[in-house]
Parts: structure tokens; C-alpha cells; sequence
């Protein structure tokens, strides 16, 4: 945590537990990358995955995004995982359960050496267990393909649960209050149109969770 990361509204909701910030990172398919250009913002969903200490970004090499990022120009990332709905007895006191966390920095371009690597773990973090049936990227694809680090030193992680916090006085109101869970899962495979006749869905993705 820095002074700029720090959480001024409702900072009982902010953690310090590196597990919980490690957490949130693994379980990120997508994070929100704000970058500001010839002073107009810009906020744009990107794939993601662990990747050590820092977190890969992953986009096409032709991205305006990616061509600011890397130039080294600072910017915010950010990832959600919303977990519920709380339902309290007023709009005013209906909230949300989420686990956020935001990083402030400049995204390094990896080197050689490291960009085969970190698209492998890129593909084993999206995709588990599948790139094993697939073919090598060549190195035409690799350089079609932008990936780069961001830094995760300087962050502020943000938790709410909990029951709905409603005011004393709505406590008799002949209204429902409680918690609406927000689950989020893969649903049935649909082969593409041009599948070979007679090809199974792979079995792995049975397994695959989303958060």
C-alpha cells in the first residue's frame, strides 16, 4: 500500500493479507487496464494471468493500449470478482459483496527469453490442461502477440461481506432482506461448425471453474 492506494471510503473493507490479494490475481480471467491518452481516459477489459510477482497483460502488438503501455507511461489496473447481492431493506443500504483490488505502476516489456514462457502460462491460466493437445505457436504468431508484466508492489485490495446494514427503524419493515449469491460458471460446450466428425469434448473442460 502506498498514500495513493490508500482506501479513504468505508476502510474497514480494506485488506492487508497478501493471501487475499494473491487470491483475487489467480482467480482473474479479465482485469481493466486505465491509461490516459492526449489527456483523454481510457479503461479496456484485458486477458490475464499470475505471473510471479507481477500480472501478464495480454493484447495484439498493432493495440493502441499496448503501444502506450509500452512506452512505460503509468497506469491503474484493475480486477473484480463480484460474490453477491445484499438486499437490505432500502436502495440506500443495498450494496454488494466483491473482492477488489487495484494496481498502480508501468507495465515492463518482457524480454525474449521470457515471452514464450509467460504465453504458456498466459494459455495454462485461461485454458488449463489444453495446451498440451495444441500446436506450438511459431514465431510469427509470437510476435503478432503483445505480453507484458505489471507490477503488483503498489496495491490496495478491498473486501465486502456481511449482512445487510440496515437502520434501526427499517428493522420492523414487512420487507425481505438477506444475501443473493452471484455464481458465475462455464456452460455446455458447442463444437465449432467445421469439427471433425466424431470428436469429443475434451474431458478437462468438465473441470474448469471460473473464481
Amino acid at each position: 500500500m502506498s498514500e495513493r492506494t490508500k482506501i479513504h471510503r468505508a476502510p474497514q473493507k480494506e485488506s492487508f493479507d497478501p493471501a487475499v490479494a494473491r487470491s483475487i490475481v489467480e482467480r482473474a480471467l479479465v482485469a481493466h487496464v486505465a491509461i490516459v491518452v492526449d489527456g483523454q481516459p481510457y479503461s479496456i477489459p484485458i486477458a490475464c494471468a499470475p505471473f510471479g510477482e507481477e500480472l501478464l497483460l495480454h493484447g495484439s502488438t498493432a493495440s493502441r493500449l499496448f503501444k502506450h503501455l509500452s512506452q512505460g507511461h503509468p497506469a491503474c489496473v484493475s480486477i473484480t470478482h463480484l460474490n453477491a447481492l445484499v438486499l437490505a431493506r432500502s436502495s440506500f443500504e443495498s450494496s454488494m459483496h466483491y473482492e477488489s483490488l487495484i494496481a498502480l505502476g508501468s507495465a515492463r516489456i518482457l524480454s525474449e527469453d521470457e515471452k514464450r514462457p509467460a504465453l504458456q502460462a498466459l494459455t495454462d491460466h485461461l485454458f488449463p490442461q489444453r495446451r498440451a493437445e495444441l500446436r506450438t505457436s511459431t514465431e510469427q504468431e509470437i510476435k503478432a502477440t503483445s505480453v507484458l508484466a505489471f507490477p503488483l508492489a503498489e496495491i490496495s485490495v478491498k473486501v465486502s461481506a456481511g449482512q445487510p446494514d440496515d437502520l434501526e427503524s427499517d428493522l420492523d419493515a414487512d420487507v425481505w432482506a438477506g444475501i443473493l449469491p452471484i455464481k458465475t460458471t462455464y456452460g455446455v460446450a458447442i463444437p465449432a461448425d467445421n469439427l471433425k466428425p466424431g470428436l469429443p469434448i475434451p474431458h478437462y473442460i468438465a473441470t474448469w471453474v471460473i473464481g
